[in-house]
Order: structure tokens, then sequence, then C-alpha cells
């Protein structure tokens, strides 16, 4: 079983996920109602949850730091374009941001790897694409758009000079670590009408994995256990101590940082060494708006392509 564990998912052909990854796995988690509103919403409420503050409803927008790259005639986004702060960073710029914007009512909280959520800045109706998937792109062909684009345009603009004079890129540069030229709002302009609050479902997975603060928060929202990616998935099935009856894992996995190898050892092998032994009933990727979802009983069926399903996921076919 040890040689044949890597690929041991070779069977479990990805699938499109119909309305895109957060949609999938919001109707799987039994909470489609969050799949139709905006990304910031949705985290938005897990931070007020988590937080038990009021949950007024308010336009929420992400607020993601980016660090570009100018050429001659264009600006792009290097393939280290989506920044990560540290905690202490995070806090820092939130409130070094409070006294420079908070006078207009904007406000900036921390938000684990999306960055920030940004409150105050009404914006409704504009388009927005997300950071992680312009990495090498040009920048001008995915500036925000529609109604509400102006305004986005706009405080970006103030918020890129402002970030000009920051001490915190002076401590970044530093520390030979690149800085932050702008902050990418995305992910907002649809609003729910009223308060997101927690309710369990009948969700597919019994817990979930995954760095992404988007799902993070659904998983809050939903009532699903969820766990930062360690650094084996077999740490994470002994501590559960799940007997196989029902446990289900939901991966979703980062498409950056991690090459299929390394994702194969960490995560697909002890899954299908678990899978095998009974102690896993269900195992799923999601990546690249594409999953792929095998049971204990699909370890017979060895007829498909030998492959890894990391890359088959992150590639989007078998």
């Amino acid at each position: 079983m040890a040689d044949a564990s890597l690929t041991a998912l070779r069977f479990a052909a990805p699938r499109l996920m119909r309305g895109g990854w957060r949609g999938t796995l919001a109707r799987g988690v039994g909470r489609e109602d969050l799949s139709l509103v905006d990304e910031a919403s949705v985290i938005d409420a897990a931070l007020r949850v988590a937080a038990v503050t009021d949950d007024t409803v308010v336009e929420a927008w992400i607020a993601t730091p980016v660090h570009l790259m100018a050429g001659l005639k264009t600006v792009h986004f290097p393939a280290n374009g989506v920044l990560r702060l540290s905690a202490s960073e995070a806090n820092a710029f939130a409130e070094a941001f409070a006294s420079t914007f908070g006078g207009d009512g904007l406000e900036l909280h921390p938000a684990g790897a999306a960055g920030f959520v940004l409150r105050g800045l009404a914006a409704s109706g504009a388009s927005t694409v997300e950071p992680a998937r312009l990495l090498g792109d040009l920048l001008e062909t995915h500036l925000p758009s529609g109604a509400g684009s102006a305004e986005l345009r706009a405080l970006t603009s103030e918020i890129e000079m402002w970030l000009h004079d920051l001490p915190l890129n002076r401590q970044r540069a530093l520390r030979g670590e690149p800085p932050i030229s702008s902050v990418w709002l995305w992910g907002g302009g649809q609003p729910p009408r009223d308060p997101l609050r927690t309710s369990r479902g009948a969700s597919l997975w019994s817990r979930m994995v995954t760095e992404d603060t988007w799902a993070k928060a659904l998983a809050d929202l939903a009532g699903v256990p969820v766990s930062p990616l360690p650094d084996s998935l077999e740490d994470l099935l002994n501590d559960t101590g799940g007997d196989g009856a029902g446990d289900s894992v939901l991966v979703v996995a980062p498409l950056t940082g991690m090459d299929a190898p390394t994702f194969d050892r960490a995560y697909v092998a002890p899954a299908a060494r678990a899978l095998h032994d009974g102690r896993l009933e269900r195992f799923t990727i999601a990546a690249n708006d594409r999953w792929a979802s095998v049971e204990s009983r699909d370890r017979y069926r060895f007829w498909r392509p030998h492959r890894t399903a990391f890359t088959a996921v992150a590639d989007g076919g078998v």
C-alpha cells in the first residue's frame, strides 16, 4: 500500500464545480444561502460572530495587501504579488489605516490569509476579481468595473499614496521583503438584506481543512469543524480519533506554495490509508474551481489513469 498510496486517488475524476468552488462548498455544507451573498459579507459575518459583536448588515469588502511590479508601460501581479502579513503587521497596518482614514468612517479588520475586511465603503454593484487569480497577469485588464467601481478606484488610489510613506513598508524593506504597494479591494458589492447567522445544515463533510479565510468563515457559519492545513493529514486523522463511521474530510488545496509530490505525501497518502483501513468514509480535494471526491468503497476502482489527485484537480482534468 505504501507505494500505491500516492496515487490511490487516481480513480477520483475531477469535476467542475457548478457556480465556482465557493458555491459548491456552500451547498456541500448545507448553507446554499451563503452562495447568494458576496465573499466579504461571509467573512465579515464570521468575524462578528467570533468577536460577539452586533450583527448589523454593512457593506464590506475584502482588502488584500499586494505587491505590484511596474514595467515601462504596464503594471502586473508577480508570482509573489499577494502578500500575507504577520498578525503583528496586520494589527499595525489596521491601526495606521484608522489614523488616516478612520475619520471617513472606514475600518480595516484583520482577516487572516485574505488580508482584511474593509467596512464603511459604499460601492454596491462593482465587479471585481480575486487577486489570487491574477498572478502573473496585467493589472489594467482586471480593474473594478460597473456601478460603484469609481469609488473603489478612488479609494485604492488614496491608499497607494498613503503607502509610500508607511513606516511598515520601510521595515519590510529593511528585512528584504516586498513592500505593500497597494491594497486590492474585491469580493463585495452584494451584501445580504438580513444579518448572516450561524446555522448548522446537512454537511457532506464532518471536517474542513483549509487556510482560506472565506472557507473558514463558511465552516464557522455552517457549524462544521475547521482546521488549518497541518504538516500531515495523518496528524489530524489521529487527533480526531474517528472510527470511519461517517467521518469525511474536505481539503481546500492551496494553489501556490506547494507542489504535487509534497501535497500527495502530506495529504493524499494519509487519506488513502485511512480510506483503505476504514478510518475515513469520504475524502475530497477542492482546488481551482474543481474537485475530486472519493469514498472508501471506491478503492477497488483502479481503472482510471495513473495520475496524482492534486495534479488532476489543479489542472482541471484527468
